[in-house]
């Protein structure tokens, strides 16, 4: 997953040690289940396990409250430097990218992708506690009665399974909807900056409202509805299935006889115990897929590498003549119609002279503005600064 190769490329040792703390509180965990099965199940409520009990329950505590605020702070420091990265290489890309993306793509990933990327970070202790929990709980219930454990096992697998498949659904409707909050985010700049044209043309208005935002809107809703939908399945998939376990393992120990019933309250005890992270593990993996859309669509626009500095080479601060030969830019087409092409241009500008350019709208006037200023770059012909290629 792209959001946990990043982490390992920028945070490693902090991230492998906020697992080395959910080791240690998944072992705590099934220490206080072992706990409970020989001193107080077992051997009865003797009052004098009640102290170390309570004891291991305060340092289980501190150790899971730990390691979810060490993941927690790892995460808002990670999510800090992923916007400052992304504002950073927005202002490194060519201003040609830039408007070729436009504010409205943008804006949804200077919003919308953080913020999923952020959620999807500070779910990942819940994912990571729940799977360290299981694995050291199985463990646990296979040094008690390898029978059972096999049988549980398959049933949970069965669970998870089933709910793989209602969160790949989750994913693809998220992936639907995120292109939908790109088609919003331009429909509300439309709405923003063109409301003087719409508010004197009301039959545009009317067109705009009723064939461009409405069908974003609804095609937004549908998809974030299946969403949710998928992603409650999954979740109330799991939270019955793993009562349903408890159920197989009374069956396996009283009807069966394959242990005994303090064993079968021990694995009781433990499927319960496993309930809670499992859950939150199935409700977490949602928003990591969520960030994974965000991480593909950042990817999709193809921004300039991130650079640390604002170093700037420059080579010709002293020049003297600029000359243009036969430089042409043309735009690409626009839907329905035909890109518009400005050149070829030949031209030789002396420092210090005025030069008035004229031209009327849609002449090329800050195309060829941009072009000496270096915003666009020439797609045929060249522009040297004093007989050097610029």
């Amino acid at each position: 997953m792209e959001l946990l190769r990043v982490v390992f490329r920028h945070y490693r040792w902090p991230f492998l040690g906020a697992l080395a703390l959910s080791l240690v509180s998944a072992g705590l965990g099934v220490g206080v289940i072992a706990f409970i099965n020989q001193r107080l199940i077992e051997a009865g409520s003797a009052l004098s396990a009640l102290p170390q009990f309570l004891g291991l329950l305060a340092l289980l505590l501190a150790v899971t409250l730990g390691t979810q605020l060490a993941l927690t702070l790892l995460g808002h420091y990670f999510v800090f430097d992923l916007r400052s990265r992304l504002v950073k290489r927005i202002l490194d890309t060519d201003i040609e990218r830039l408007e070729q993306l436009g504010n409205a793509t943008l804006l949804a990933s200077l919003s919308s992708d953080v913020r999923n990327i952020t959620i999807g970070f500070v779910r990942l202790p819940e994912l990571v506690q729940g799977v360290v929990l299981t694995l050291a709980s199985v463990a646990y219930l296979a040094w008690l009665s390898p029978q059972m454990v096999v049988i549980t096992v398959l049933w949970m697998a069965f669970t998870m399974g089933v709910g793989w498949v209602l969160v790949s659904k989750v994913y693809r409707h998220f992936h639907q909807v995120r292109e939908s909050e790109d088609r919003l985010y331009k429909d509300y700049q439309s709405a923003i900056e063109g409301r003087k044209e719409l508010a004197l043309n009301r039959d545009r208005a009317r067109r705009f409202f009723d064939e461009y935002y409405t069908d974003t809107a609804k095609a937004y809703r549908h998809h974030i509805i299946r969403a949710d939908t998928y992603h409650l399945s999954a979740n109330n998939w799991s939270n019955i299935m793993m009562l349903g376990a408890i159920g197989v393992v009374f069956f396996m120990a009283n009807v069966l006889g394959w242990a005994s019933p303090a064993v079968a309250a021990t694995f009781a005890l433990t499927l319960l115990f496993l309930r809670t992270p499992l859950i939150q593990a199935v409700g977490a993996w949602p928003t990591l897929i969520s960030a994974q859309v965000a991480f593909d669509k950042l990817a999709s626009l193809e921004l300039a590498e991130y650079q640390p500095g604002f170093d700037v080479e420059d080579r010709f601060h002293d020049w003297q003549r600029l000359t243009l030969t036969n430089v042409v830019y043309r735009y690409a087409p626009s839907s329905g119609g035909e890109g518009f092409q400005v050149g070829p241009l030949n031209l030789t500008l002396i420092r210090g002279e005025q030069v008035f350019l004229i031209g009327g709208n849609g002449s090329g006037k800050s195309t060829l503005a941009r072009l000496l200023s270096g915003l666009y770059r020439p797609q045929s012909g060249e522009i040297s600064v004093d007989w050097q290629r610029a």
